[in-house]
Formats: C-alpha cells, sequence, structure tokens
C-alpha cells in the first residue's frame, strides 16, 4: 500500500543509489489531495540507502510545478522484496492511468543515468529547481515585462 509522504518533495540519489527507473509514456490528468488536478508524469523509483532499499511513486504535476511522492512504508532488504514492492507500485500507478516503461537503468549507459538525474523531476529536491520549470517560469517573466514595455509605450 502506498501513502503520500508529504516530507519528500524530491528524490535526490546518484547513480549508485537508484536500484531501478520506470517512467510514464503518458500524462493522463491527476487529482492528488491538496493539491492543484492536472496533467500529470509518474515515476517509480526504487533507492538504495543506509538502511535497506525503499520504492517511491513520484508524481510530478507539470503544469503546477508540484509533486506528490509516495512511500511503500517498509524497508526492502532482498531482491525479491523489491521486485514485489516494484510490483506493486506499478500496479498502483497504472490504476491511475498511467502507461508505464522500464528506463533498464542498470543496463543504460553512465552517460544516459546522468542525464536522467540532471534532468528528470522526480531526481531533484524542488519540483521548482527542475529546469523545465526553471525555463518556463523564465519565459513568463519575459513576456510579462515585455508586454509591460509596450504598454507603458502607450
Amino acid at each position: 500500500m502506498f501513502t503520500i509522504d508529504e516530507r519528500y518533495r524530491g528524490l535526490p540519489a546518484n547513480r549508485d543509489q537508484v536500484l531501478a527507473l520506470h517512467l510514464a509514456l503518458n500524462t493522463p490528468h491527476v487529482a492528488i489531495p491538496g493539491k492543484q488536478a492536472g496533467p500529470a508524469q509518474a515515476f517509480v523509483v526504487g533507492l538504495r540507502g543506509g538502511q535497506g532499499a525503499g520504492v517511491f511513486v513520484y508524481l510530478y504535476l507539470v503544469e503546477a510545478g508540484d509533486c506528490a511522492v509516495y512511500v511503500s512504508g517498509r524497508r526492502i532488504q532482498s531482491a525479491d522484496e523489491l521486485r514485489e514492492d516494484e510490483d506493486d507500485a506499478l500496479a498502483f500507478v497504472e490504476s491511475l492511468g498511467f502507461m508505464m516503461d522500464n528506463a533498464n537503468w542498470r543496463a543504460a549507459a553512465p552517460a544516459q543515468q546522468d542525464e536522467w538525474l540532471k534532468t528528470l523531476p522526480v531526481f531533484f529536491r524542488e519540483p521548482t529547481l527542475v529546469p523545465a520549470v526553471k525555463a518556463r517560469a523564465e519565459e513568463k517573466r519575459n513576456v510579462a515585462t515585455t508586454l509591460g514595455r509596450f504598454l507603458a509605450a502607450f
């Protein structure tokens, strides 16, 4: 059973900590309690930590630049438990309408892994730090400044 854990805003990790990564192929409209409803991306991530491993479901609300992190609540000690929690997490996100794809983290080249760590919202400590969100915010500021200058000219 996966439940929202408000303490998490992102899952920053290094390559060695990531055990598994699954990415959504679509962006369905979802409603998360306490969050603005809208299109979302889903990620299922298995991470190794100091006290074992854990599987997380990370939902990134694209338009809101917000997220929700779901946790299973148990620390995984074996490969079988990891697969079991991964399967549960995938079933959970698929029940929300996501179509998931295994990124095959372990088979990916280190350069590809580094690219994912630098660009996927799941690996950022705060959703507002995601490059695409920062670029969108800058674009909005530029439009507002240009419009203000245009209107001031009249």
